[in-house]
């Protein structure tokens, strides 16, 4: 019976340019989990000065505009990275969910919601997964495995 001999090239080259993909994959990720977190809160923010009345607010009143409280905080735990985009003025929950349109203490109708954070998650439902592709792309591009 005749041995085979194999005989291998190249590996430690494909070994160091698979580290080095690993090693710059978290940082990317946050870097672009940092970006879209922005863009997205930027969107609701535009979103909710044209599909919102104005209000004229003056004095206290003002740092209470659902315009001056949004706000972006990236979570990590363990492996996992998250983005949280928020309003925290008092009443954003009955702006984008409705409510009750009371008068003298008597229901009398229903304002509906505007659904800001809803309208811009379903705007960002294809955005977020094309992105974090490029991200995939720039990182194996970057490290010689493309």
């Amino acid at each position: 019976m005749d041995g085979l001999t194999f005989r291998e090239e190249g590996l430690e080259e494909l070994e160091r340019d698979l580290i080095k993909a690993i090693s710059k994959s978290p940082v990317q990720a946050e870097e672009t989990l940092k970006e879209l977190a922005k863009e997205f809160m930027e969107s609701a923010k535009a979103r909710a000065e044209t599909e919102l009345k104005p209000h004229e607010r003056k004095g206290e009143q003002k740092k209470k505009a659902i315009k001056k409280k949004w706000g972006v905080k990236i979570v990590e735990e363990g492996v996992e990275i998250a983005a949280l985009i928020w309003n925290s003025a008092r009443h954003f929950h009955l702006v984008e969910n409705g409510h009750n349109l009371v008068k003298d203490g008597k229901v009398i109708g229903f304002v509906s919601g505007k659904h800001i954070m809803e309208k811009t998650r379903e705007e960002y439902r294809e955005i977020v997964p094309e992105r974090f592709e490029e991200m995939v792309d720039d990182i194996l591009k970057g490290s010689g495995l493309n």
